[in-house]
């Protein structure tokens, strides 16, 4: 399906390193590397096309549309695979180049050993939040057993939560920056904090669990002051990084 491929603009206005979208790698692409070493996009294709053959890489190719709405292949590179098609690149110029591309690996491979600690510790919260969650739903069993609000109570809460921090119901946490996790992961133990609390006071499951959908969908108070403060800037956030040719990256 054409409709949802990339145009060379899009791939070329993208950041210059940049985490995947599944943060599961650190990449540039292929069309960033012949523009920024002065290449022709034919030529880095054939490049790696002769490292694929050698054995020395194994990249599946990627596919963009041109100007003439026509499938263009580009390869999306890791680390290691961008030095092996960059290795023999000589020069000044080129030299700057190499330098400054594997800053911008070193920086967004921290980002990325970031999100991945950050997402570890949501899921730790994720599971004790959902303990205390499904002792809810059996005392919500015992009052309206048939009704969706018991049988649905996991995605309920779950959904209100993502909905409240990434604007959608649907968003992946594999796609939230890792500020969002970390979002997700204070409102997990407020949900675990006020359904102890409700229960200690003695307030019926069917409320409780109506108190706790209006917490989340408000926002705590917690995460208001968080922003407010400025938190999300402790976290990394570099994907306005420019790059500026023959100067080092700041």
């Amino acid at each position: 399906m054409t409709a949802n491929l990339p145009t060379k603009a899009d791939l070329l206005q993208s950041n210059l390193v940049d985490i995947d979208q599944h943060h599961k790698n650190v990449i540039t692409n292929s069309l960033q590397v012949a523009d920024h070493f002065s290449k022709r996009p034919s030529e880095i294709n054939r490049r790696i096309a002769a490292l694929i053959k050698k054995g020395l890489c194994r990249i599946a190719p990627s596919y963009y549309l041109n100007q003439q709405a026509k499938q263009q292949k580009y390869y999306e590179l890791d680390r290691d695979n961008f030095l092996l098609v960059v290795m023999g690149f000589t020069g000044d110029k080129a030299d700057q180049f190499k330098a400054d591309f594997i800053q911008l690996f070193n920086q967004q491979e921290a980002e990325l050993r970031q999100w991945r600690k950050q997402a570890h510790l949501t899921t730790g919260s994720t599971k004790q939040a959902n303990d205390h969650i499904y002792q809810l739903q059996k005392d919500l069993a015992e009052v309206i057993p048939s009704s969706r609000r018991c049988t649905l109570l996991f995605v309920h809460i779950q959904q209100a939560i993502t909905k409240m921090v990434t604007g959608s119901a649907k968003t992946e946490r594999a796609m939230m920056t890792v500020y969002q996790l970390y979002q997700v992961g204070q409102l997990e133990q407020q949900v675990q904090s006020d359904i102890e609390r409700f229960k200690h006071e003695g307030i019926t499951p069917e409320q409780i669990r109506d108190d706790v959908l209006a917490m989340i969908k408000a926002g705590n108070e917690k995460t208001r002051s968080d922003q407010a403060n400025g938190l999300s800037t402790n976290f990394i956030d570099k994907t306005n990084i420019s790059y500026q040719p023959n100067k080092a990256i700041q």
